[in-house]
C-alpha cells in the first residue's frame, strides 16, 4: 500500500488523548459567557432553544440547466452561499443568537435567550425561523441574487438542556452541542417540504395542538405570528435591515475565482481562503459517523459522570479519526459535524487529479479509520472503564468539490461542497455501524480487487486487516505468474498499493 499506520504509534497518540481528558470539567452557561474557547476537557451545560435552516433543493442550485457541474455553475452557488450566510449571520447577530456551525446546506444556531424564560426563547427562535425565510423570499423579489430564488428552506426546532464542547482548533473552533434538542432539531430540518416544524417538547411549551407526527406537521401562519408577537422582535424591520445589509456587502460573480490546490491535503489550509482564492478540483469526499453515539450520550447525559465520560469519549474517538485522516493517509478533516467527521483526501499533481489512486486511497483510510476507532473504544475501556460498544458508518465519493470561506472578512466559515459531497453524506446515511458505503463516482474508478469487497456498494465490516489480506494475496499471485512470464512490463499507473 501507499500508505499504511503503525499500530503501536496509534495506541500512543490514543494515550495521549486519553491524557487530555483525564480530568473534565463540566461547567454551568451563564449569562454573556463564551463559547468560542472552551477546553478540549470541558463542557458547559446550556438550557437553549436550537434552530437548524436546511435548504432542500441544494442539488439544484450546484449545476446548471442541463443538469451538469461546471465552474460557473459552482461560482453561482458559491456567491449564494456567501450571501446566504452573510444574511443569516445577521440576523442572529441582530437577535442576540449564537452561531453554531454552517455545514454544506445546513445552517445550527442557538437561542439562549431569556434565560429565564422557555416559550419566550421558543417565540424567539420561531420569529427568527420566520424573518429566514421571510429574507430570502424577500430577496428574490428585489433581484438581490438571482441564484436565491430557487432557495427552498425547512427549519427544525427543539428546546431543552445540551452540552456545548470544543470542535476545531486554533482560529476554526465552534462550538459544538451534544444532546437532545439539537439532535431533534436537526432531524425535523430533514424532510421534503418547507417550512418551520417544532418538535413534540417545543409544541407543548407554547402550548400549540398535539399531532401524531411533528415531522409531518408545519407549523401554522396563525401560530407563527402569535409566536412574532410574543417575541417583540420587529420582524418586518429586520427583514428590511438584512436585505439592505446584504445588498451593500453582495459581491458580482467575478469576485469569485477558483484554482487547484497541489495534492496531497495534509498541509492544506481553509484559514488562507477567500473568495479571490477559492479552490475546486476533483477529490473524495468521505463521512464517518459515529453509530450509536446518540443513544449513548441520551444514556448518559443525566449525570455527571456520565457528562464527563461523554465528553471523554468524543474527544478521543473524533481525534482518533482526524489523525488517521490526516496523518497516515495525507487527508484533511473539512469539520466535526455533531459525532461525524467530514474528511477530504485527493492524489495527483498540481494540474490533474489521479482518480483511481485517490479511490483506492480513500477505501484504506475508511478502512483504517475503521480500524483505529476499535482501538480507540479498547483503550477508552482500559483508561476510563468507558464501554460504548459503539459502531462506525463511512461512506465516501468522488467528484469536483469546492473549498473555501463565506461570509464576510472578518466573520466567515470554511465551506467545502459539491455533488460529491452530497452524495458521500448520503452514502454514510444507508450504512449500518458495521459498514462502508462507496458512491457510484468513486466505485467505477475503485480498482477490481477491492469490488469484491461490496454488495449493492456496501462493504461489511471493511477493516485494515481485510484490506492488507487482498493486496498480500493479490502480490503473491503477481509473484507467481512472474514466474511463468518471460517478459516483465512495468507498471504504468501507480496504484494506492504498491509497495516502496
Amino acid at each position: 500500500m501507499k500508505y499504511s499506520w503503525n499500530p503501536e504509534e496509534a495506541e500512543a497518540r490514543i494515550n495521549n488523548s486519553c491524557e487530555q481528558v483525564k480530568e473534565v470539567n463540566i461547567i454551568q452557561y451563564t449569562k454573556e459567557k463564551s463559547l468560542q474557547n472552551i477546553k478540549v476537557n470541558e463542557a458547559y451545560e446550556m438550557d437553549a432553544v436550537h434552530i437548524y435552516v436546511d435548504i432542500l433543493n441544494l442539488e439544484d442550485m450546484l449545476v446548471n440547466q442541463f443538469g451538469n457541474e461546471t465552474e460557473t455553475s459552482h461560482l453561482r452557488a458559491l456567491r449564494f452561499f456567501d450571501s446566504h450566510f452573510k444574511a443569516i449571520k445577521y440576523i442572529l447577530k441582530e437577535t442576540n443568537s449564537i452561531f453554531v456551525d454552517f455545514h454544506n446546506q445546513r445552517l445550527h444556531a442557538v437561542i439562549p435567550k431569556p434565560y429565564d424564560n422557555e416559550q419566550q426563547r421558543l417565540d424567539r427562535a420561531v420569529t427568527i425561523a420566520q424573518i429566514i425565510i421571510d429574507v430570502v423570499e424577500q430577496q428574490r423579489d428585489s433581484g438581490v441574487d438571482d441564484i436565491i430564488e430557487a432557495a427552498k428552506l425547512r427549519i427544525g426546532i427543539d428546546t431543552g438542556k445540551a452540552l456545548a464542547v470544543n470542535n476545531g482548533r486554533k482560529a476554526n473552533k465552534e462550538p459544538l452541542f451534544l444532546g437532545d434538542p439539537a439532535n431533534h432539531a436537526a432531524k425535523h430540518s430533514s424532510g421534503t417540504a418547507q417550512g418551520i416544524y417544532l418538535t413534540e417538547k417545543s409544541r407543548e411549551v407554547l402550548v400549540l395542538d398535539k399531532v401524531e407526527n411533528t415531522k409531518s406537521v408545519r407549523m401554522k401562519k396563525s401560530e407563527i405570528d402569535r409566536s412574532i408577537l410574543r417575541s417583540g422582535i420587529e420582524n418586518q424591520e429586520l427583514v428590511n435591515k438584512t436585505i439592505q445589509e446584504v445588498k451593500e456587502h453582495t459581491k458580482k460573480l467575478s469576485d469569485f475565482e477558483f484554482s487547484r490546490v497541489t495534492p496531497t491535503f495534509e498541509s492544506l489550509d481553509f484559514l488562507g481562503f477567500t473568495r479571490k482564492n477559492s479552490k475546486r478540483q476533483e477529490m473524495v469526499s468521505i463521512y464517518a459517523d459515529i453509530d450509536g453515539f446518540t443513544d449513548y450520550i441520551s444514556e448518559n447525559i443525566a449525570t455527571l459522570d456520565g457528562q464527563k465520560d461523554i465528553v471523554r469519549c468524543l474527544h478521543v474517538l473524533r481525534s482518533e479519526l482526524d489523525g488517521c485522516l490526516n496523518k497516515e493517509f495525507l487527508g484533511r478533516r473539512v469539520r466535526f459535524i455533531g459525532d461525524c467527521i467530514h474528511g477530504i483526501l485527493c492524489e495527483g499533481t498540481t494540474k490533474t487529479t489521479n482518480a483511481p489512486l485517490s479511490v483506492n486511497t480513500a477505501l484504506e483510510a475508511s478502512a483504517a479509520i475503521r480500524s483505529r476507532f476499535t482501538l480507540a473504544q479498547d483503550i477508552l475501556q482500559d483508561t476510563f472503564n468507558i464501554s460504548c460498544d459503539l459502531g462506525l458508518a463511512i461512506g465516501f465519493d468522488l467528484g469536483e468539490t469546492m473549498l473555501s470561506r463565506v461570509g464576510r472578512s472578518d466573520d466567515n466559515s470554511r465551506f467545502s461542497l459539491g455533488l460529491s459531497t452530497i452524495n458521500s453524506e448520503n452514502e454514510q446515511k444507508r450504512c449500518g455501524g458495521h459498514q462502508t458505503a462507496i458512491g457510484e463516482g468513486a466505485y467505477n474508478h475503485l480498482e477490481d480487487d477491492y469490488k469484491n469487497l461490496f454488495k449493492n456498494r456496501i462493504a461489511n465490516d471493511l477493516t485494515f486487516d481485510a484490506v492488507d489480506e487482498i493486496q498480500q494475496n493479490k502480490i503473491e499471485n503477481d509473484e507467481e505468474s512472474n514466474l511463468y512470464s518471460v517478459n516483465e512490463a512495468a507498471p504504468s499507473i501507480l496504484k494506492a498499493h504498491v509497495k516502496f
